[in-house]
């Protein structure tokens, strides 16, 4: 399990074969394209070109369309599709829009008079006891006239005013009463201030509202069923050109994508004196294939080089792995993935991973449930999902059988193992709890020191010396965890003295000086000079560097126990998914014959549910916090190739 080896790629060619030039990068499916700009820089001429891409407004051209007539865009093929300039997708566009814009309008009018009338006819209703002429009343020389709601609360409160107008009531609700009030024409600014204050809403309504209520409700009814029909039989005719454009719309959207998608990667492509500069990144097991493409042209010159030959560029990083860590890739890439010359953690985390699982939720029989939710949740939903949950499951299958658990049955297999001759499986946990928290203790004390060997290897794959030799997790942390942790398993547990002054000095008292010391020994070893700082222009005095020092060492120490204490979760949650299991047969027991099959099923289910999701959980925080925190550098940079990915605009 590595990270995929990289080429740095550079394309060079005459300008009209840069679409054609794209074209196949993004055909490729391996290619990672890079800014142009960054490694030769104004100073040599070249320019990014910056050019407005013709085909954003055509896109949503497309989509207006296709939402006009109805039709859901669905990526599609479009190999048999002519048109490929702006031009000639503005055409087409037009065409088809001319074909229903007439109808389209039509009916959009007829909807919008439709809306007016209901909105007229909710307002009416509320008037049903006015049997005069609208257009009389509102025609008055010299009475005003309002309609219009008012507060139920505030109709009461204007039998006080004794301003010259009039009330009329026509319906009542818990909240408004409906109704109209007259004035004379020349008061009504003081009347209208007035109705205000009472939180009066006047309604305006339309012009074409003839006669008294009940007459002006069967007009609008009467006008609503017939622009009803306009929409309707608009409708039709624009389904007819819907179901005849839809193809054309479906692959004109799909090229259109495409093309904006091309056109965008012009923004990272280099111009000067007639030529294109283009620069990426091919994985090294695609180069045959890729300079296969990128045959057939009259001026391209394809140039391949080391990954690190531009220190303006940081090569993407592919994850390398089997078939059994693959799925496990999610976690990685969950945390950050490593950088191109980093370590490839995936293995590491997937043998981890399903170990601690195995351990912390060890049941024969849920681990088989977790095996087949898995291959469900695989093929259904998410295949690394369901595959971490198969590989999980399978695991807590194999601890279940050693725990002799299940489905809570705890005794179910003591006859196997007797006929097998084992004294000491199954393992009982609640008769070995000590045994237990112990080993959950030695594994985590395990699993930090091959991290901190990992993180070795990596300081001197990149030669950084502080990290490899002399850092809390390099060879001088290793020295002193791996001491400490076995002087201290020797004295307390087995009574032997091995704590001795050479012990002491030699692997415990030096590693620490050498971490202390970390920073002035790895510029003595790397640049041949003592110095208290990494950074030359900084001055570091002697007491700033001890008490700097001083208290990341302290840190450090703090870690280191807290780290391995951590690790106590994992016996803890073995004696918790017992002790839940207990509880369920407990209460299975104390229940009727009839109940007691319902009662082992929920319980089980609770306790998968729950439990699984907080042992899944809690060992994600051992990897990340405990394992991961040693040795992995998540700024790596991930592979993306170029390539159209149908898009709807908005999404």
């Amino acid at each position: 399990m590595s990270i995929e080896k990289m080429e740095l790629v550079t394309l060079v060619g005459k300008m009209n074969e840069l679409d054609l030039c794209l074209d196949r990068c993004c055909e490729s499916g391996c290619f990672h394209i890079e800014p142009a700009f960054s490694s030769v820089g104004t100073a040599n001429g070249l320019t990014l070109l910056n050019e407005k891409n013709g085909y954003s407004a055509l896109l949503k051209e497309f989509e207006r369309l296709a939402s006009e007539l109805g039709i859901t865009l669905g990526e599609t093929d479009y190999s048999d599709y002519a048109p490929r300039t702006p031009e000639e997708f503005a055409q087409r566009a037009e065409e088809i829009n001319h074909s229903f814009e007439q109808l389209n309008m039509q009916r959009k009018e007829a909807a919008q008079k439709i809306s007016e009338m209901n909105g007229a006819v909710v307002q009416i209703n509320h008037l049903k006891g006015m049997n005069s002429d609208f257009k009389e009343i509102f025609s008055c020389k010299y009475v005003a006239s309002r309609i219009g709601r008012l507060p139920t609360d505030n109709l009461e409160k204007l039998d006080y005013y004794d301003e010259n107008f009039f009330f009329i009531p026509f319906e009542t609700q818990d909240l408004f009463c409906w109704g109209m009030y007259f004035c004379p024409d020349d008061e009504k600014a003081i009347i209208d201030d007035l109705f205000r204050s009472m939180y009066f809403e006047r309604i305006t309504l339309p012009d074409f509202v003839e006669g008294d209520a009940d007459m002006a409700l069967r007009k609008l009814t009467q006008d609503i069923a017939s622009q009803q029909q306009i929409v309707d039989s608009c409708t039709k005719q624009i389904e007819v050109i819907s179901q005849q454009a839809k193809q054309e719309i479906l692959k004109a959207y799909s090229k259109l994508c495409y093309l904006h998608a091309t056109f965008e990667l012009r923004k990272k492509v280099g111009f000067m004196s007639g030529k294109f500069y283009i620069k990426g990144f091919v994985p090294k097991r695609d180069k045959k294939r890729f300079n296969e493409l990128m045959q057939g042209f009259e001026s391209l010159v394809v140039s391949y080089m080391p990954p690190d030959a531009d220190a303006n560029c940081t090569p993407p990083t592919i994850l390398k792995n089997s078939w059994f860590t693959r799925p496990f890739r999610m976690l990685v890439e969950m945390y950050g993935l490593p950088n191109y010359n980093g370590f490839n953690p995936t293995a590491f985390v997937a043998v981890t991973y399903t170990l601690l699982f195995g351990i912390m939720f060890g049941d024969l029989g849920q681990g088989f449930l977790v095996v087949l939710l898995g291959l469900i949740v695989g093929k259904k939903l998410n295949k690394d999902a369901g595959g971490m949950m198969i590989r999980c499951g399978l695991s807590s299958m194999v601890f279940g059988t050693l725990y002799g658990s299940v489905f809570g049955y705890e005794d179910l297999l003591d006859p196997l193992f007797e006929q097998l001759g084992t004294d000491f499986l199954p393992l009982k946990i609640f008769k070995q709890t000590n045994f237990i928290l112990i080993t959950a203790v030695a594994i985590g004390v395990a699993l930090i020191i091959l991290s901190m060997m990992i993180n070795i290897y990596i300081g001197f794959k990149q030669r950084d010396y502080e990290k490899a030799i002399f850092g809390c997790n390099g060879i001088a942390g290793l020295v002193f965890y791996s001491s400490l942790a076995v002087g201290l398993v020797g004295t307390l547990m087995f009574d032997m003295k091995i704590m001795s002054a050479p012990f002491i000095i030699f692997l415990i008292v030096i590693p620490l000086v050498c971490i202390f010391c970390r920073v002035p020994f790895s510029i003595a070893v790397k640049y041949k000079k003592f110095r208290l700082s990494a950074d030359e222009d900084e001055k570091m005095t002697i007491g700033g560097f001890i008490v700097e020092n001083f208290f990341e060492m302290f840190e450090f120490m703090l870690s280191y126990i807290s780290n391995t204490m951590s690790f106590l979760r994992v016996g803890g949650f073995v004696l918790s998914h017992a002790g839940m299991m207990l509880v369920v047969m407990t209460l299975m027991e104390g229940a009727s014959a009839a109940a007691q099959p319902i009662v082992l099923v929920i319980g089980n289910a609770f306790v998968m549910a729950m439990e699984g999701m907080i042992v899944a959980i809690q060992i994600i925080r051992l990897e990340f916090y405990e394992i991961f925190s040693r040795f992995n550098e998540s700024d790596g940079v991930p592979f993306e190739p170029v390539g159209a990915k149908f898009s709807v605009q908005g999404e």
